[in-house]
C-alpha cells in the first residue's frame, strides 16, 4: 500500500485504508465498517462544472467526515499528491447520523476545458472520535477516489503504454511503464505467458499510469521466469490481458 493510501492518525489510533482504486475493477461502491462512499471514481467532461459524491453511514453511531482534493501526478515512478485549488468539495466537513446519507459536490473552480486529461484525487477521511474512556484501538477509514477531467472534444483519452522489466542490483524485479497516450491506464492482474493463456502472479489492482507519466512497481516473481516471456495485464477493466513487456528483463 502506497503512502497515498495511508492515513496519519493519532498515535493511539490505527488507520484502515479503503482505496477506491481497488473497486474500479467491478464493485459498485466502497464499504468498510459503517462509512460508505459512492461512486468509486469520477469522470467529468470538458465543460462539466461539478459532479456528485455520496457518503453514507450505515452504522449505529454518528460519523464525522472530512473531504479534501489533491492534484494527482506521478514523479520518479511514484504517485504524488499536491494541494490544489482547481477543485473544491462542498461541504468539506460534516457529521453523519446513523443511517444518514449526504451529498458532497466536487466543483471545478476553473470551468474552462483543459488541453489534456487532468487527474485529481478526492480523499475522504473518517475523523477519529476523541473518547478518553475508549479501550483498545480505534479504526478509522480513508477513501482515495480518482477524478479525471477530459479535454475538449474527447469523451475519454486512450493510453499508449511502453514498458520494461528491470532487475535491480539486489535482484529484485521492477516493472516500469510509461504512458504516451492521452488517457490514463489502470493495470490489474499482472500475468506472464501468452496473452490467450496468461498465468496471473499478481492478482487485483496494480495501479494507474497517468497520461504522459511513468510508474514503477516491484514484481513478485523471479527474473529467470520473465526471461523471453511476455508480461501482460488487464487495462482499464478489460476482460482480456494486454501484453506489456515483450522484451526480456534488463539490468
Amino acid at each position: 500500500m502506497s503512502a497515498l493510501e495511508r492515513g496519519r492518525v493519532p498515535r493511539s489510533t490505527a488507520a484502515v485504508c479503503a482505496c477506491a482504486l481497488l473497486v474500479v475493477l467491478g464493485m459498485p461502491g466502497l464499504r468498510a465498517a459503517s462509512l460508505q462512499v459512492a461512486p468509486t471514481s469520477l469522470q467529468l467532461s470538458a465543460r462539466q462544472n461539478a459532479e456528485a459524491l455520496w457518503v453514507s453511514n450505515s452504522g449505529s453511531a454518528p460519523v464525522s467526515v472530512q473531504a479534501r482534493v489533491f492534484r494527482w501526478t506521478q514523479r520518479d515512478g511514484r504517485d504524488q499528491l499536491d494541494p490544489t485549488s482547481d477543485l473544491v468539495v462542498s461541504p468539506p466537513m460534516q457529521s453523519l447520523a446513523a443511517g444518514q446519507q449526504q451529498l458532497i459536490r466536487v466543483v471545478r473552480a476553473q470551468p474552462e476545458a483543459p488541453d489534456a486529461q487532468l487527474s485529481y484525487r478526492v480523499i475522504v477521511d473518517e475523523v477519529p472520535t476523541l473518547d478518553p474512556n475508549r479501550q483498545g484501538m480505534q479504526f478509522v477509514l480513508r477513501y482515495s477516489l480518482p477524478v479525471f477531467i477530459q479535454p475538449d472534444g474527447s469523451a475519454a483519452g486512450k493510453p499508449e503504454l511502453q514498458s520494461s522489466v528491470l532487475v535491480q542490483p539486489d535482484g529484485k524485479v521492477v516493472l516500469e511503464v510509461h504512458n504516451r497516450g492521452d488517457g490514463y491506464a489502470q493495470l490489474a492482474d499482472l500475468a506472464v505467458g501468452p496473452p490467450d493463456r496468461p498465468q496471473v502472479f499478481q492478482p487485483g489492482l496494480i495501479g494507474y499510469v497517468l497520461s504522459g507519466q511513468t510508474m514503477r512497481w516491484p514484481l513478485d516473481i523471479p527474473a529467470t521466469r520473465l526471461a523471453g516471456a511476455t508480461l501482460s495485464a488487464k487495462i482499464n477493466g478489460g476482460a482480456q490481458a494486454t501484453p506489456l513487456s515483450p522484451t526480456p528483463p534488463a539490468r
